[in-house]
């Protein structure tokens, strides 16, 4: 962590967090548990050696029996551990935020560390106190590896550290031996102090990840305001262009048509029925849209009632393209012509399409607007409710369209 961040920071950015992002604590438990099944392994393995160096240890005092069936319960509850975490990483995303995969975690853990706490009452040999001393040692290590393994959720760690060191402190206490009463002191400041640390390090671990998701959640802010309409949440000019631009730079051969479009007496509508029926019906516009595209389709609001639509096919022959776009043409129509709720009224609005089809391999975007604008300039000439398809001629007439003016300018300027 950055030395920059100390810790009244963090619990400030964890206090905010909470507040700013009330419904991602879900996401954020999720990503906890997460860490806690993907960093299982080594504590579940160094668990199982560590267990059988204390048999190893004990061996000559402590019965066989109860030895191997202690290891045997180690075993088993290491390896259901492990199996549990190998169902959770196979798990998609959605899965993995079940609440049952912390619950089961939790309970594994809490056996474990019953098992092992166990061992401080069936290998306690208080007339040996190395084989005692060795006890503690390695009892202590394993609740002391736990605390930085499985600190991401805290409590869990308390869990495994309790049923670990009260039946061993139990034994200090209740021995007759004096030295072992001090063994329990020192053990259970010693627990106390893991406790504590857990808690902190918990602490550490949930600021960090409130850290990360909230910059990650501003990034995707941004991202949005960036190539995403506020209005109608469809991409915008920016977006548009730059997969267009793409498409146009890939190699493949990919075939397709670009679809320029507004919207017949949008300002007649906007006039009279105010600026939020306006904005109601450019929402209901792009939801129809959105509900006309294929996988590879993209709509996108240039500005105002102008839509602009981008739509890919494996036509190859130009026939096969023109049937294609016709087709697509007169689906686009039958879902945008429909009348329109606004204000407890109906209100027929139609579009105006211009459109122009390309192969990817030798397109330009910036000509394919300029076309598709040009034959959705030629439909509104045509009357509402038309769409049209880019011929070359309409270039040069809207050149000398543009060009009109200049000459008239330059004849009053001769008189």
């Amino acid at each position: 962590m950055p030395p920059f961040f100390s810790s009244a920071s963090l619990t400030g950015l964890r206090s905010r967090f909470e507040r700013e992002n009330p419904g991602k604590a879900q996401s954020l438990t999720s990503e906890k548990v997460h860490i806690l099944y993907n960093n299982l392994w080594q504590p579940v393995y160094a668990g199982m050696l560590g267990a059988v160096l204390l048999v190893s240890i004990m061996w000559a005092a402590v019965d066989t029996a109860v030895l191997i069936s202690w290891l045997a319960a180690i075993f088993a509850i290491s390896l259901l551990r492990l199996r549990l975490a190998s169902l959770f990483l196979q798990a998609d995303a959605s899965a993995q935020e079940h609440p049952k995969w912390t619950a089961w975690f939790a309970l594994t853990v809490l056996v474990a560390g019953c098992v092992w706490g166990s061992a401080g009452v069936l290998m306690f040999v208080p007339e040996r106190p190395e084989y005692v001393a060795a006890l503690a040692i390695i009892l202590s290590g394993v609740a002391a590896g736990s605390v930085t393994m499985i600190s991401a959720i805290w409590w869990i760690v308390v869990l495994f550290l309790l049923p670990i060191g009260l039946p061993l402190q139990w034994m200090f206490f209740t021995s007759e031996v004096p030295t072992h009463t001090m063994m329990g002191i020192v053990m259970m400041v010693f627990l106390s102090l893991l406790v504590l640390t857990s808690r902190r390090l918990g602490r550490i671990i949930h600021d960090n990840i409130a850290l990360r998701v909230s910059m990650a959640a501003r990034e995707a802010i941004i991202y949005r305001q960036a190539y995403y309409d506020a209005l109608t949440d469809l991409p915008n000019r920016r977006m548009f262009i730059e997969r267009l631009a793409a498409l146009c730079g890939d190699d493949q051969r990919a075939s397709g048509l670009v679809v320029f479009m507004d919207l017949d007496r949008f300002k007649l509508i906007n006039d009279t029925l105010g600026h939020a029926a306006g904005d109601d019906l450019l929402i209901q516009v792009a939801r129809r849209l959105n509900a006309n595209l294929h996988a590879s389709d993209m709509a996108a609001r240039l500005s105002g009632d102008e839509f602009v639509l981008l739509a890919v096919t494996d036509a190859q022959t130009p026939d096969a393209l023109e049937a294609w776009a016709e087709a697509y043409m007169q689906s686009l129509q039958k879902a945008l012509s429909p009348p329109y709720r606004l204000e407890s009224r109906t209100v027929e609005v139609t579009p105006s399409m211009g459109y122009t089809c390309f192969q990817a391999s030798g397109c330009e975007y910036g000509e394919l607007l300029r076309e598709a604008d040009l034959a959705m300039y030629q439909a509104k000439l045509e009357g509402r409710a038309q769409w049209r398809r880019y011929q070359p001629w309409m270039l040069d007439e809207a050149q000398q369209l543009a060009q009109a003016p200049l000459v008239n300018s330059a004849r009053l300027a001769g008189r």
